[in-house]
């Protein structure tokens, strides 16, 4: 009988396949799930693995949606009652031993599902959006008719970045980021006021300091349906030029000129007293996480992308696309907020023009007329704009 003889580099390979091995036999548990009826109708899994990639797709008489996760055990309650009201009757479920879990939704109507993966401490959330309104207004035969409620104005936060004892950034010239953004954001808001469906409020309207968590909270009092934060670019590069758009980023900057921002309009609330979503212990920061696992994010880039387009139209941009970076004052995701960096008040020239009336005023013109495109499209229902969306939509039918 032959010895088996093992060289060190055999050793390390079937060491390297036993741990593939062991790899691909591991299964992860799914612990905690939750439907959510935000802006769309949405589950939560929450899984201890980061190796699950759910299969998705839909049967038809009737409506069903079939989520398989691979090598998945359940280790949670689904819900088992039916629901009388909205796009989901029911959910059923079936564990097929160590291959995979299949949830099945039982469903009124045909949804149109994305999915979201989320990194989490020990695992990840998996978010599935049904492409469906929030609001039950599909119900079973016996369900009361809904009243229905006035049509409101779609409503604008417009922040004025700095302010008070926070000057921001400062020009060659000596010039205020503080004071600029607030002749920005006080001529943005004269033109929004101005256009019938949407209702902006001013954060701050004076030369005084409102720390970042306020200013969400005043944008979320107000019901705020988008959030704009006005602001003057600074580096320390002359020549730098052009405007940028910025929106939350959950796993930090897109670039390292993202990230230097984040840091540089951060300081602010470093300084006096204010928590900065990367300083965030990690409750609150996993908070945050789970929070933006709704179409906010998306809604975000969209409204960004809108003004941008229209800041393209008027002069330089720094950067072609909306970036994402974590700016705090971005921080609350339940609310699609951007962050518009109207032009480099470092650069001299740059400079110069922020401090022209004509100029301020054609920043303000552009940023209206993105905010308004976003909001003709993405105005939420029960909205003025929504419903006239919903009538030039079954005109052009």
């Amino acid at each position: 009988m032959r010895s088996l003889k093992l060289t060190g580099f055999r050793v390390v390979m079937v060491f390297v396949l036993l741990c593939f091995a062991g790899m691909a036999s591991a299964q992860s548990t799914l612990y905690g799930f939750n439907m959510v009826q935000q802006d769309n109708v949405m589950l939560h899994f929450d899984l201890n693995s980061t190796a699950v990639s759910p299969e998705l797709f839909s049967l038809a008489d009737p409506h069903r949606l079939v989520i398989d996760l691979p090598r998945t055990q359940l280790d949670t309650q689904l819900p088992s009652e039916q629901f009388s009201q909205g796009v989901v009757k029911g959910i059923r479920y079936a564990q097929h031993d160590d291959a995979y879990l299949r949830v099945v939704l039982d469903l009124r109507r045909a949804v149109s599902p994305s999915y979201n993966i989320v990194p989490r401490q020990g695992g990840q959330r998996l978010v599935i959006d049904l492409g469906v309104r929030g609001n039950p207004a599909i119900a079973a035969p016996s369900a009361r008719p809904q009243v229905q409620m006035p049509l409101r104005d779609a409503i604008v936060a417009i922040d004025a970045g700095h302010g008070g004892k926070d000057p921001g950034a400062v020009g060659q010239r000596k010039t205020l980021e503080k004071d600029i953004t607030l002749a920005v954001a006080k001529r943005l808001n004269a033109l929004l006021e101005a256009r019938p469906g949407i209702k902006p409020v001013l954060i701050r309207n004076t030369d005084v300091f409102v720390d970042l968590r306020m200013r969400m909270e005043i944008a979320r009092r107000a019901g705020a349906d988008l959030f704009v934060s006005i602001h003057a670019d600074a580096i320390n590069r002359n020549d730098a030029k052009g405007s940028s758009v910025y929106t939350l980023s959950v796993d930090g900057a897109t670039s390292e000129a993202a990230a230097w921002l984040a840091k540089s309009e951060n300081q602010s609330a470093a300084l006096y007293g204010d928590v900065a979503l990367d300083g965030m212990d990690d409750i609150l920061r996993q908070t945050l996480l789970n929070l933006a696992q709704s179409s906010t994010l998306e809604r975000s880039m969209e409204a960004g992308a809108d003004i941008l387009s229209e800041l393209k139209q008027i002069g330089d941009v720094h950067k072609r696309s909306v970036e994402q970076a974590s700016f705090a004052v971005l921080k609350a995701p339940d609310i699609p907020s951007v962050l518009v960096e109207t032009a480099f008040i470092s650069n001299r020239q740059e400079e110069k023009k922020l401090n022209s009336a004509r100029y301020q005023q054609t920043l303000a013109e552009a940023i209206e007329r993105g905010v308004a495109r976003y909001l003709v499209r993405r105005a939420p229902e029960g909205t003025h704009l929504a419903a006239e969306r919903r009538r030039n939509a079954g005109t052009a039918e």
